[in-house]
């Protein structure tokens, strides 16, 4: 008999804890939705249907349980992926209030600042995130990103250094220390970082077109068409190429490295084809990369 009323009172207990938690089981199930698409992002990128898909997933959760902080840093995610920066700002901050440990949630407020240029605050909100995971090789990942932007190149290469030392597989901390690297002309240092990147992840657009950039810089143009054609190549589908446009850039990279090959048929043939997709010349390009303006060598040296 003590044994029966035990299980009564045992499976009472339970029905009252589902009855009262059953709205908060529905929350963690959509928070669990919009977490799976934004933990599987292209590059960092999202698309628009997706971010979209995951803000639904994030209303809903909250919507039957406004107490839970993780729920409004997922919405503030969702948000800066659809460009809306100030709704990002204000969940990351609701998420903070519920939470102050919330360290992806300080990372939020971080990435939304460095986004809108506002370095410092961004560089503050990163290490307020290191105080609460100072373990964590994304905050030194993402100190990384910010510093390249911020015109700080050494502090830069010491986080991704970091962030490497943490995790040694970590492909985009390879992929940007080399990018990094290749701004600075240290291009046999960035070919050695695109290719653990590629060892990492063979469909690696990015790093092929890198490495291939290094190359022509080096002068070794037949295997720098190589990389740009294997990243041409390379489709990672609607969230890279909405947030990325890779290609008319291979192309122009194509033409410049037949160009040092003395072929100008091909040069003017690939010139051509990135000015059709869409490739766009910036002054600053000469100085920063030494790469002229297609347009300018097409009436130059095309007939």
């Amino acid at each position: 008999m003590k044994i029966y009323y035990l299980l009564i009172f045992i499976t009472s207990i339970c029905f009252g804890q589902k009855e009262a938690t059953e709205n908060e089981i529905k929350a963690h199930y959509y928070y669990k939705c919009a977490y799976k698409i934004l933990n599987n992002t292209t590059s960092n990128a999202l698309s628009e249907d997706l971010s979209l898909k995951a803000l639904d997933y994030a209303n809903k959760a909250i919507e039957l349980n406004s107490k839970n902080s993780k729920y409004f840093r997922v919405r503030g995610t969702t948000y800066f992926h659809l460009k809306k920066y100030d709704l990002a700002l204000n969940n990351h901050d609701e998420a903070i209030k519920i939470d102050s440990t919330n360290t992806l949630a300080w990372m939020g407020r971080a990435i939304v600042y460095e986004n809108t240029n506002q370095f410092e605050l961004a560089e503050k909100n990163y290490f307020k995130a290191l105080e609460y995971d100072s373990n964590s090789s994304i905050i030194p990942f993402n100190l990384g990103l910010l510093y390249d932007k911020w015109n700080k190149p050494e502090q830069s290469l010491k986080s991704y250094d970091k962030a490497i030392q943490l995790d040694s597989i970590y492909a985009d901390a390879y992929i940007n220390r080399g990018a990094v690297k290749l701004r600075s002309k240290m291009y046999e240092e960035a070919i050695n970082d695109f290719n653990t990147a590629i060892s990492l992840n063979s469909l690696d657009k990015m790093s092929y077109n890198n490495r291939g950039l290094c190359k022509f810089y080096l002068k070794e143009y037949k295997s720098a068409i190589d990389d740009f054609e294997k990243a041409l190549a390379i489709k990672l589908g609607k969230s890279f190429d909405e947030n990325f446009d890779t290609d008319k850039y291979s192309y122009n990279n194509i033409a410049n490295s037949y160009f040092g090959l003395g072929n100008n048929e091909k040069a003017c043939e690939y010139w051509n084809i990135a000015v059709q997709k869409g490739y766009k010349y910036q002054k600053k390009w000469k100085e920063i990369y030494n790469i002229d303006d297609p347009n300018e060598l097409i009436k130059k040296h095309c007939k």
